[in-house]
């Protein structure tokens, strides 16, 4: 799965500016992956991204700003892909199952191993570069879950008197173990949606019991 970020066809163009910005966006988040906040240098982005240092200097004065930079727009492209959390007209067995699909087919990507590496890497030597991963990537993912399974608690469909613990719980069923799978313990394998489904299920039974 490629690093960059390609227009979509339905997409405005981007004007000269806004091209060689992103051109530097993606020549720092494939550095960034590849080998990690501390070996990646702004030379090393101006030369992979085709544009001059005072162009790249001139968009992203620091390191620090493009990787922030780099990150939270990855982050945006990750969530806009996945289903949006509905509580209203979508069963909530079929709408787990779609969102965490969806989910675990970006982060059992080339670039989502990535980005679980980085996360792990940057921790001790960088932590509010792997905070800022956190928050915008796992972080921001509980917080949009225990919002909806807080829906599901206020709409009467199920009983969820504590959202944010539940979300946590959810995300543990569903989700293989990364971290190992990274180290190659494992191998890379999407879930099949039945997969997805029965853990899902797993969940709701036992919140409905919990109650």
């Amino acid at each position: 799965m490629s690093l960059t970020s390609p227009p979509l066809p339905s997409e405005e163009p981007l004007s000269r500016s806004e091209q060689k910005r992103r051109q530097i966006l993606d020549a720092g988040r494939e550095l960034f992956m590849a080998q990690g906040f501390a070996d990646t240098s702004m030379d090393q982005v101006t030369a992979r991204s085709g544009v001059s240092k005072a162009t790249v200097y001139n968009h992203f004065p620091s390191k620090e700003k493009l990787f922030e930079e780099a990150v939270r727009t990855r982050a945006e492209e990750v969530f806009a892909a996945l289903p949006e959390l509905d509580a209203d007209h979508i069963h909530p067995e079929e709408m787990l199952t779609q969102y965490f699909h969806a989910l675990l087919q970006i982060l059992l990507s080339e670039d989502g191993v990535c980005m679980c590496f980085l996360l792990m890497s940057e921790g001790r030597r960088f932590p509010d570069n792997a905070r800022l991963i956190y928050e915008t990537g796992f972080g921001r993912g509980l917080r949009e879950m225990a919002i909806y399974l807080s829906q599901l608690d206020q709409r009467g469909i199920l009983r969820i008197p504590d959202p944010h613990w539940a979300a946590a719980r959810l995300l543990g069923l569903v989700m293989p173990p990364l971290p190992m799978m990274c180290a190659g313990f494992q191998p890379l394998e999407i879930p099949p949606a039945a997969e997805v489904r029965k853990s899902v299920r797993l969940f709701l039974r036992g919140m409905d019991a919990a109650a």
